[in-house]
């Protein structure tokens, strides 16, 4: 079937509003070509419509033989060529594919072409190429008029092939593969790549495998066309001296052997540098002054968490193996150039808050210590093996596990039940010891266990290490378990009001970057000596590492560091959204917690969070710009 073109969509439409008839002048004239254009036309738009006829009468002009379910009819011809446009996301795609699609050519595409193709106007399409120049400003690439043939994608080649190897992870657009990866069988290539990895012991996860198989695709693809990563004699001496250097020859002169394809051997190098990038199951790295480095590296994280949040992990020996693992990886990464996606990262952002703001720390001391910048899908990844130490040691670092008996009226089946509840939620750090009835409860056994859970009262035991709960363990009880055992804060209806002030609550302010929002809230906090100037740049220095917008309308800023002995949180809200890096943001709220208090930080961030997300809370928040309203609906969210 021929091709439709933007006029067909455009003739169809006027068929539609004209029941009974339009002539081909007319539409020629609307349209502006000829008339013997639009009879060609007409011949391709027939052709794609089999449900429908298109009459043509003289004096009337064409005319479409019914009307009946005539939307269903224009949604599948239409929706079917322009491959499900259906969305803003799926254009930006398709426009980002045809120019990274041009990089393996010397072709190029004009807007309105591109305009054509997905049946847009052409105002349209520069509002979604604007979108997309913003998509390759991540990459450092950029969009120029090539010849006078039409837009072309430049920049440094590594930054082309990684935004190559992005487009075809996040879209998944087999077309897009099948058009420039034709000539090449990938699941040979992704065996061999198999069998020498497990030749040489290098365990890879699945995902950086796969990676690792796009990636060389792409290596053997752009060689072919003399389109290289060039690397200074410095850095070729570097990877030259690497574990992973040896296994990337081997899979270049496999690939030659095995599916005859003689690839350029300085793609050697740039596989190299992706197998430094990947995730590897084991470290096979030797043990060398570069790991003797990292070592003292995490030591001086663990200090600074410790300094910054009053949360000590210093002996916690599997975040210490793991991070010095973790890192080890991550520097050779950064020092050969090479980034790795998280697709975890938003995840982590907005379920892991402490953890990730840990992570953040930690990114901080490896930029000061070897000057090099940790973008924020390494700092994801760091916050993980916070977050297991979080979860192994509590919020508070009490890694002792406490011993407990329960005390239980019901029957058996029921304080096992319990039991199995209290282990569940409570894995790690709560060791019960046995059930027994409220009867057999005296001072020998008290002295015998760190805390009694008793579903009944002790009317003849006076003591702290008793504590009541329900014998179907409800929120509360959990709360009061963690409070109690764990010595866990949690923040209570009034302690939340402490936090939030009117003086704090500004609305419609009309500014148009975040940069003039986060210097209006600082300010406003200095002049109000909730924060220093101190606590400010670090609230932009934060900012720097990773965006704290989090979808939603909404951005969370805060610092890494905090001196001031005041928590509080100021809220803005926006007469119009702005971009805030990926995402528009209409309301702000800077969260600032004091150092004492840092434990908090998870709980009132997860609050804030599910209030935004649940419970239509920023959607009341920009209608109402009431202060009552929304502390009062925020309070109601506990």
């Amino acid at each position: 079937m021929m091709k439709l073109n933007k006029r067909s969509k455009k003739i169809f439409e006027l068929l539609r509003d004209h029941s009974h008839g339009i002539t081909g002048k007319k539409i020629a004239e609307q349209l502006g070509v000829s008339s013997r254009t639009i009879r060609s036309d007409i011949k391709i738009l027939q052709e794609a419509i089999h449900d429908v006829k298109i009459i043509s009468a003289p004096n009337w002009g064409y005319r479409l033989s019914s009307l009946e379910n005539i939307d269903n009819v224009y949604r599948k011809v239409f929706c079917e060529y322009n491959e499900g446009f259906e969305t803003s996301q799926q254009r930006i795609s398709y426009i980002l594919g045809r120019l990274l699609g041009n990089t393996f050519s010397d072709k190029a595409v004009t807007q309105a072409d591109l305009a054509d193709e997905m049946f847009v106007s052409l105002s349209t399409m520069k509002v979604y190429f604007n979108q997309v120049k913003k998509v390759l400003d991540r990459y450092n690439l950029k969009i120029i008029q090539y010849k006078a043939c039409g837009i072309q994608v430049t920049g440094d080649e590594k930054d082309i092939r990684y935004c190559i190897s992005e487009y075809i992870n996040e879209t998944k657009l087999n077309k897009f593969w099948k058009n420039i990866f034709y000539d090449i069988n990938v699941v040979d290539l992704d065996t061999i790549i198999k069998i020498i990895l497990n030749k040489k012991n290098l365990q890879l996860t699945d995902a950086a495998k796969s990676n690792l198989c796009i990636h060389t695709a792409i290596a053997i693809k752009r060689s072919k066309i003399n389109k290289q990563v060039s690397y200074p004699a410095s850095m070729a001496q570097k990877i030259e001296e690497t574990f992973e250097y040896n296994v990337a020859k081997e899979i270049v002169s496999a690939i030659y052997s095995e599916m005859g394809i003689d690839v350029s051997y300085g793609e050697a190098y740039y596989i190299t540098q992706c197998l430094l990038a990947s995730k590897k199951v084991l470290d096979i790295g030797k043990e060398s002054a570069d790991k003797i480095h990292v070592k003292e590296m995490v030591n001086k994280i663990l200090k600074e968490v410790k300094r910054t949040l009053s949360i000590d992990f210093t002996s916690d020996k599997y975040l210490i193996d793991g991070l010095t693992l973790h890192l080890n990886v991550t520097l050779s990464r950064i020092q050969f150039n090479m980034n790795i996606r998280n697709e975890l990262l938003k995840t982590i952002k907005n379920d892991y808050p402490l953890a990730f703001q840990m992570g953040i720390i930690a990114g901080k001391v490896v930029e000061e210590n070897d000057q090099i910048k940790v973008n924020e899908n390494e700092i994801g990844y760091i916050a993980l093996h916070f977050g297991a130490a979080i979860s192994r040691n509590g919020i508070n670092n009490k890694a002792k596990v406490k011993n407990v008996i329960i005390v239980c009226s019901a029957g058996l089946g029921m304080a096992v039940l319990l039991k199995a509840k209290i282990e569940e939620h409570f894995k790690g750090q709560i060791n019960i010891k046995k059930i027994i009835p409220g009867y057999s409860v005296d001072k020998s056994i008290l002295d015998d266990v760190d805390f009694v859970l008793s579903t009944v009262p002790l009317d003849n035991i006076n003591s702290d290490k008793v504590i009541e709960i329900h014998h179907m363990l409800g929120k509360s009880d959990i709360k009061k378990i963690e409070q109690r055992i764990l010595n866990k804060k949690v923040i209570e209806k009034d302690d939340i009001v402490d936090f939030f002030s009117e003086e704090n609550f500004y609305v419609d302010k009309d500014f148009k970057e975040k940069n003039e929002c986060l210097d209006f809230l600082t300010e406003e906090a200095i002049k109000k000596q909730l924060m220093t100037e101190q606590t400010k740049k670090s609230v932009f220095e934060r900012e720097s590492l990773s965006s704290t917008s989090i979808g939603e309308l909404i951005a969370i800023p805060h610092p890494i560091y905090n001196d001031a002995d005041t928590s509080f949180i100021s809220i803005c809200t926006l007469k119009q959204p702005i971009i805030w890096n990926d995402f528009l943001v209409q309301a702000i709220f800077l969260l600032n917690i004091e150092k004492e208090k840092s434990q908090l930080w998870e709980e009132i961030f997860l609050k804030l969070y599910e209030y935004i997300k649940n419970n239509n809370g920023i959607k009341i928040l920009l209608q109402t710009k009431s202060f009552d309203i929304f502390l009062h609906q925020f309070i109601e969210n506990f």
